[in-house]
């Protein structure tokens, strides 16, 4: 589950989830500025921030979506093993 805490301002401590758009579909940002890319399927989320991209993010009470980075956002890795093989990650790829 993808989430982030936001860190300042009068909503410090907030968690925000993906913000699903009213085309029942996420938004992900390659920069602040510019257009955004479409996903429909959740799962797929973690590969768009593994290559730098933002994701438009918001809490259940403020609905406002806000853009945040890759670096800030919690539950996903960089880890190309985890994020394709999550089930299999330990079986075939242990911790040492």
């Amino acid at each position: 589950m993808l989430f982030a805490t936001v860190s300042r301002g009068k909503n410090a401590g907030a968690r925000l989830l993906p913000h699903r758009f009213q085309d029942n579909r996420y938004h992900v940002h390659l920069g602040k500025q510019g257009p955004y890319i479409p996903v429909s399927d959740d799962r797929e989320l973690p590969s768009y921030l593994a290559n730098g991209y933002s994701l438009k993010m918001s809490s259940p009470e403020a609905r406002n979506p806000v853009l945040v980075s890759p670096q800030s956002i919690q539950g996903w890795s960089p880890n190309s093993k985890e994020i394709f093989f999550p089930i299999f990650r330990e079986t075939f790829f242990p911790v040492l």
